[in-house]
């Protein structure tokens, strides 16, 4: 399938839906639309609708990075006692942590616009 990505996302960006794309490139469209529904979720390639809506990847992935240093330092005997930890850990996340992580692709694009100088 990862060879086929790039194809599937260019094709679903022009408008072509998911049996047709998988028509075309001679594949299941369950792959055409595991494809899609991945790249919807992390943004992993550019497109227009990502430049129209923040991607939501950087926070979930920092969240999980969080969750994962406070609650997984240490291997658990049982699944309950992984998701104890995990909310545990996710009490402990501070509001301002949230806002730090939530305000970084903004942050990072200005960086970017800024061809990596000083930004506000």
């Amino acid at each position: 399938m990862k060879e086929f990505r790039p194809a599937i996302i260019r094709m679903h960006e022009r408008g072509k839906g998911v049996r047709e794309i998988a028509r075309d490139l001679g594949i299941s469209p369950n792959t055409v639309s595991i494809a899609i529904k991945r790249f919807e979720e992390t943004g992993s390639n550019e497109s227009r609708k990502r430049e129209k809506n923040t991607s939501r990847f950087p926070f979930n992935y920092a969240v999980w990075s969080i969750l994962k240093e406070k609650a997984c330092s240490k291997p658990h005997p049982t699944v309950e006692s992984l998701k104890r930890a995990l909310k545990k850990a996710w009490n402990e996340i501070s509001l301002e942590t949230f806002k730090i992580v939530d305000n970084f692709p903004k942050r990072l694009k200005a960086c970017i616009d800024a061809n990596g100088g000083h930004f506000g």
